[in-house]
């Protein structure tokens, strides 16, 4: 089944998931706790993955019921392994009308840039939550570094996402999506989140090992130059490297 997600739902994908949850941990718990939300009785998660982001807004929000969704049967089995009482999960196409109860709050991370028409999806999503609910979206408006390697990296995926229609940097598309629907922007804000460079490069490194099996790859890049890359990725990975932040444009809407 093509989800459509770049990065593969493979157990090497399940794994760069996992460190992606906690690189990200702190800028991703401080979003809702910040968003000013309404009613905790149900909570859903779309591109919930192997269940990390559905675990973590539970545990923020205290609700009753977190639902995770996910297109990729093998997410979905692997994060019903780690299922509670308060916690669900569904395979479910989350560009079509979602199969759950009208929510107090939806939230979406690193999932939009994966989506060819963000505008769309949000008004997909608004229209799932109960009068008053937020959504609350969480995408990467810019990734800065000097180093060579990581921006050597950063061009190929840009460039590849774009090939599928979908966007590395959808962050600054954000506002005027939300805009199109009609919905009240709550907030809307940039924060700035650094990373250990080895994390990076270990992250980087997964998601190249996913993309090697994209045919456009070939269009993109020489096999010596790829070869080079994944080199320059794999010596990084145990070694003090360059600076890299993350831009997160954090946008949260109200029904």
């Amino acid at each position: 089944m093509d989800t459509g997600y770049s990065f593969g739902d493979s157990s090497r994908a399940g794994r760069r998931l996992a460190l992606l949850a906690r690189v990200f941990d702190a800028p991703s718990r401080a979003f809702p706790r910040e968003a000013g939300l309404p009613g905790r009785e149900l909570a859903v998660d779309l591109g919930c993955g192997p269940g990390f982001t559905t675990h973590l807004v539970s545990e923020v929000l205290a609700s009753e019921r977190t639902v995770g969704l996910d297109a990729s049967e093998a997410f979905v089995a692997a994060a019903r392994r780690s299922a509670s009482r308060a916690l669900d999960f569904a395979v479910h196409d989350v560009t079509r009308p979602l199969p759950t109860a009208p929510a107090d709050l939806i939230y979406a991370r690193l999932l939009v840039s994966h989506l060819p028409d963000p505008a769309g999806a949000i008004d997909v999503w608004a229209r799932a939550l109960r009068p008053g609910g937020r959504l609350l979206l969480d995408e990467v408006e810019w990734i800065r570094s000097e180093g060579e390697i990581f921006r050597r990296y950063l061009a190929l995926v840009e460039a590849l996402l774009s090939d599928r229609g979908q966007c590395l940097y959808v962050g600054p598309r954000l506002d005027p999506a939300v805009e199109a629907t009609g919905r009240r922007r709550v907030t809307s804000r940039v924060r700035i989140h650094p990373v250990d460079a080895r994390d990076a490069a270990t992250l980087f490194s997964l998601n190249l090992a996913e993309l090697r099996q994209n045919d456009a790859m070939r269009d993109h890049i020489a096999a010596a130059d790829l070869a080079d890359l994944e080199a320059g990725l794999a010596a990084l990975c145990g070694a003090h490297g360059p600076e890299i932040r993350w831009g997160l444009r954090q946008v949260a809407l109200e029904e």
